[in-house]
């Protein structure tokens, strides 16, 4: 929550949801205001084609990482960042932005001047309608190092590929990865309980 913000503070129709993932062990956190349906159709008109929209309600939509990663094709360095979108009928835009304090739909010049990049994205028609946008993660079919992120509402669901690009793996089961993890706990714990033992006084007095 953004409580340097006012409108934090009111009561909400569209709950703050998050959805947190992990790849090769660094964590990842995606938080987003979470609209319904409610009998009401969204993408393409109260949600209109071909103009800005922050990816969800409420607050910007914000992406958190531990590691750099690749996502859909720009480099982000570990940090946070806000995402939003341009919808099209067979394209999407995906906006990534340094910015994460506006609020969600304000996307102005000073939002727009901290983007670092966008990528575009062809949706995908879903037969059966989700009610309230939902923000999950797959295993990619690409390798370990890669997750795919989904954004789903209404009949429409957005794939995002999203790359760790760091070199070392904080999951490493090998043996080699428990060995070195295993000396590690144990140099933790020596530090601990080492002491100095006090010279025996030799006074019977």
């Amino acid at each position: 929550m953004d409580y340097t913000a006012m409108p934090t503070y009111d009561e909400r129709l569209s709950p703050l949801e998050s959805h947190g993932f992990k790849i090769k062990g660094w964590e990842m956190l995606m938080c987003y205001g979470q609209p319904s349906l409610r009998s009401r159709k969204m993408i393409g008109e109260r949600v209109p084609y071909n103009e800005l929209w922050r990816l969800g309600a409420n607050e910007p939509t914000r992406f958190y990482t531990t590691a750099d990663v690749d996502m859909g094709g720009i480099v982000l360095p570990k940090g946070r960042y806000s995402l939003y979108a341009i919808p099209g009928r067979f394209d999407w835009e995906i906006f990534v932005s340094k910015s994460i304090s506006h609020w969600g739909n304000d996307i102005n010049a000073d939002v727009r001047s901290q983007e670092i990049g966008s990528f575009k994205i062809k949706p995908k028609f879903l037969q059966q309608p989700v009610e309230s946008l939902t923000i999950h993660t797959e295993e990619s079919t690409v390798g370990e190092d890669e997750l795919d992120l989904f954004i789903e509402w209404e009949q429409t669901r957005l794939v995002i590929p999203i790359k760790n690009l760091e070199v070392e793996d904080k999951t490493d089961t090998s043996l080699k990865g428990l060995i070195q993890e295993y000396s590690k706990e144990a140099e933790e714990s020596k530090d601990k309980t080492d002491f100095e033992v006090p010279p025996l006084n030799n006074n019977n007095n």
